[in-house]
């Protein structure tokens, strides 16, 4: 198990450490999961209500600290020492998961030249076609269905700027695939930050569908072609999303949902129905005139 003290992780985030600089941290977690052993990091008063009731430590701003009780590291900018911080714990991620052997049901259909790597979980019945690639950390249930091409538990697209560069944000979560799933080819499923992505049973994907990190796509759910969800999306049950259609990151849709083609998914869907969003292609100044007519006219 991956172990940093207090004192070391602060000095190499270039931070001001306010508590026990011997204390020992195993993992970097999310705030509202954040355990004794664990460190989290906050930017904002917002996540504050929300900070679980005994983290190991917190890192972030000198303002901040003063109403979290918990050992904290005092740095400017939390989000990018989060970042600085996801890399130094990927030293242990890495090493983990290519300690534990995959565990693989004998009945596994395996195509050519698809891979799976360690600390995977495969169970019975699952097809897996030619060229998938299979990242650690990866859980897929029974009788499934893979097609050509997939990449599941690939790193999610995150970055912290500073300077106008920009900081990777190393992924330490990983995929979790219910049973009866089937993803269409060419299909990408990243794998969570922290935690997991997951793709309940029943779910069905279209080729060239995007599931960013820490999606949650509830069961059955059915998605078609070209369609992305940006990262921490969570779908519910039974729901239909038609092809191109884009989800935008850290919304909610209920159950029973059905999203029509081309539609932008820009705020949460909290009750059930058959959703469109269809505009032609226009300049921007135009476009954002012809959207307040439109409002004008349906008040």
């Amino acid at each position: 198990m991956f172990s940093i003290s207090l004192g070391e992780l602060a000095t190499k985030l270039n931070g001001k450490l306010e508590g026990d600089k011997d204390k020992i941290i195993h993992q970097l977690q999310d705030s509202q999961k954040c355990d004794s052993d664990s460190v989290c990091y906050i930017k904002s008063h917002l996540y504050i209500q929300k900070l679980s009731s005994s983290p190991g430590a917190v890192i972030t701003t000198a303002d901040l600290a003063k109403e979290i009780d918990a050992n904290c590291i005092i740095v400017e900018d939390p989000y990018f020492c989060f970042a600085l911080a996801t890399g130094i714990f990927n030293v242990g991620y890495e090493k983990l998961n290519k300690s534990i052997e995959s565990d693989i049901h004998p009945s596994v259909k395996l195509g050519y030249n698809s891979v799976i790597n360690p600390n995977c979980k495969i169970g019975a019945n699952v097809v897996i076609h030619d060229n998938v690639s299979i990242y650690p950390n990866t859980t897929v249930g029974d009788n499934c269905i893979i097609h050509s091409g997939v990449v599941i538990g690939s790193d999610g697209f995150g970055f912290a700027p500073k300077n106008n560069q920009w900081q990777k944000i190393y992924h330490l979560g990983g995929v979790d695939i219910g049973d009866s799933v089937e993803i269409g080819a060419n299909s990408a499923i990243d794998r969570g930050v922290l935690g997991n992505t997951q793709l309940e049973d029943g779910v069905k994907l279209d080729n060239h569908v995007h599931v960013a990190h820490n999606v949650r796509l509830g069961a059955n759910t059915a998605v078609a072609a070209q369609t992305a969800f940006a990262g921490s999306v969570n779908v519910g049950a039974n729901c239909q999303i038609a092809g191109h259609v884009g989800v935008t990151g850290h919304l909610s849709i209920v159950d029973g949902v059905t999203v029509l083609a081309n539609t932008l998914v820009t705020k949460s869907i909290n009750k059930p129905g058959v959703y469109s969003g269809i505009m032609p292609m226009m300049e921007h100044n135009e476009s954002l005139k012809f959207v307040a007519k439109l409002k004008k006219k349906s008040e």
